[in-house]
């Protein structure tokens, strides 16, 4: 074999690896671009908290303005989702009807709620009709400090 021969091969291959290597960099680089993007995002995210998020605790119906008090709005238990404390007037409006009419609440752009009266309402429904030994209230982005950054610290709001 000749000389330039071998040189080129040698060559060849040091800008395959180097190009190989290049698309590892460019790869990885994106992947890390993804994840920081994704560990700074607010779940749920904003749009979904103003129109659904806010009215009702997780899986219960909104059923609109509550005809008995401006400002406020129905969410009805549909499908029964066990209630701890369900005498607690905190947990239900009506028990019968297993209804809770809520504050209307509104969330600003920077993902606070604007009433700090509904955000205390919606604290303390999770704080005083969830917790028990074998269950937790749900209401995606009220929860607490852990699982809804940005929307409202439940621990220094709600009434144990």
């Amino acid at each position: 074999m000749e000389t330039t021969t071998i040189i080129l091969a040698v060559v060849l291959g040091f800008f395959a690896v180097l190009f190989i290597l290049l698309i590892v960099y460019v790869v990885q680089s994106n992947k890390d671009k993804i994840v920081a993007k994704g560990a700074s995002e607010i779940m749920p995210p904003l749009d979904y908290m103003r129109k659904v998020g806010s009215r009702c605790p997780d899986y219960w119906e909104d059923m609109g303005a509550d005809p008995t008090r401006a400002g406020y709005h129905i969410c009805w238990n549909k499908l029964n989702i066990p209630v701890y404390n369900a005498g607690n007037d905190v947990c239900y409006s009506d028990r019968n009807k297993r209804t809770k009419s809520f504050m209307d609440a509104e969330i600003s752009d920077d993902s606070k709620f604007l009433d700090a009266n509904a955000e205390k309402e919606r604290c303390n429904f999770v704080a005083q009709c969830g917790p028990s030994e074998k269950q937790t209230a749900s209401w995606l982005g009220v929860s607490s400090d852990a699982m809804s950054p940005g929307y409202t610290s439940c621990g220094s709001i709600a009434a144990k």
